[in-house]
């Protein structure tokens, strides 16, 4: 979906695209209803097959309805949901964060993180992940690039891109989801997963803040 600066996407105004990947892009907006921006993540689905499309429109769905019931401050609020009209892409509208990736402020600190600054990190994400497994929910992709850090330093989980309910029906046997060099055995194998993939990834990250290398290369 091409969304410049000053198109409107519901009732949100595109200020900026601020990041895109192989299946979307997220934009800054401004929700003029309550005068804030927001952060909108959409889903590329009209340039998929047919069902493609299905199977990704119904993972985007899963995921707004399991995002959309975490409220915590660890985690990226996720305010709303809707289509595109033109094209019935999906997106998401989520919390604004000003701030970095953990993988950009890793970057900028040339790979490792004191060590106050790495633990203090991985509580806050593992405080944010006990609460999310505690409401059933996976995220199934934890890495550096999708812990996001503010400008006062709180991490927040972002991009439950590929979050499922626990014991949902919306299972993939055979399909492996997440990024390899932080996925745990039985993720990379294919198998069932649940909140303790998230420990293995997360334990991975903390490995990784400390050493400036990845556990698994």
């Amino acid at each position: 979906m091409d969304a410049p600066s000053g198109r409107v996407l519901g009732r949100y105004e595109i200020v900026a695209q601020v990041g895109r990947g192989a299946m979307g892009a997220v934009y800054k907006a401004r929700d003029p209803k309550i005068d804030r921006f927001v952060a909108i993540k959409t889903i590329l689905l009209h340039q998929s097959g047919i069902q493609e499309q299905q199977e990704f429109r119904d993972r985007f769905f899963v995921e707004a309805q399991a995002a959309g019931r975490l409220i915590h401050p660890g985690i990226v609020t996720v305010f709303d949901v809707g289509e595109e009209p033109e094209t019935s892409d999906p997106y998401i509208v989520m919390e604004y964060i000003e701030g970095q990736t953990l993988r950009e402020l890793l970057i900028a600190q040339n790979g490792r993180l004191p060590l106050d600054s790495a633990l203090r990190i991985i509580q806050e994400v593992a405080e944010a992940l006990d609460y999310a497994h505690s409401q059933g929910v996976v995220h199934r992709d934890i890495k550096p690039a999708n812990i996001l850090v503010t400008k006062e330093g709180q991490a927040k989980i972002g991009d439950f891109g590929i979050a499922q309910l626990d014991l949902t029906h919306m299972t993939l046997p055979g399909r492996v989801l997440g990024t390899p060099a932080f996925m745990s055995p039985e993720q990379l194998e294919g198998e069932h997963v649940d909140g303790r993939s998230d420990l293995f990834s997360l334990g991975a990250i903390l490995y990784s803040l400390l050493t400036g290398f990845n556990p698994f290369q």
